[in-house]
């Protein structure tokens, strides 16, 4: 039997609205008395307290009812369950989870799924696969092109956007230069916040369809 000791710790943060996500092993859970897990809005964090061996104590700001609570999971739980899920016991909602990095990102694009349809049910426009995703790629798209790491192969920086339901285009106001970003899922996101640059080319796998979209884009206009 093999067991996997890495860990993706997945919460919705009590600050800014959005998940973040934390990957890490039970070794270096075990090798300190208290780790730190901040969001990248640095306005909240999660705390886990190694007390034993057999079980830790974990503290999460909520963003449920504005609490802080303390939840205690064994070891034995982290090692075999494949998603270990916290709820926020004042409203019910699930706050945190814990488990295998595929799992973990199913079950949170499962949750904001269920989120854009309530969205949609209450008479909102419902475009996006997967709302905060998007917006969070878009806000690390910003920060890459606010760094001045967002260009095309041509040496030009300005760049247009075009947004579908589940990819962002990026096209280069110069030449034929495109950067395709899916936008879809969680994993998508995962893919995403590692860029530290994006650099728009003309042999993109993306291209001939962007070309294809703008077009119809286009010619609906007219």
């Amino acid at each position: 039997m093999i067991i996997n000791t890495s860990l993706t710790i997945g919460y919705k943060c009590s600050s800014c609205g959005s998940f973040e996500f934390f990957n890490l092993s039970l070794f270096k859970l075990l090798s300190k008395k208290d780790y730190n897990l901040t969001c990248r809005c640095n306005k909240s964090r999660v705390t886990i307290f190694n007390y034993n061996l057999n079980e830790f104590k974990i503290q999460i700001p909520c963003i449920g009812c504005g609490s802080d609570h303390v939840f205690t999971i064994s070891r034995n739980d982290l090692l075999t369950k494949t998603v270990n899920v916290l709820r926020c016991p004042n409203t019910g909602i699930e706050q945190c989870f814990i488990g295998s990095d595929e799992e973990v990102r199913k079950r949170i694009d499962s949750l904001e799924k269920e989120f854009d349809e309530l969205i949609n049910l209450f008479g909102y426009d419902n475009y996006f696969k997967n709302t905060q995703v998007m917006f969070d790629a878009l806000n690390k798209i910003h920060d890459i092109a606010e760094s001045g790491n967002l260009f095309c192969e041509c040496g030009c920086n300005e760049i247009e956007m075009l947004l579908l339901s589940d990819k962002i285009y990026l096209k280069c106001s110069r030449c034929f230069g495109v950067e395709v970003i899916n936008a879809a899922s969680n994993k998508d996101l995962k893919d995403i916040l590692t860029k530290q640059q994006i650099i728009l080319t003309t042999d993109s796998p993306g291209i001939i369809q962007c070309r294809s979209k703008l077009f119809i884009s286009k010619t609906d206009e007219n």
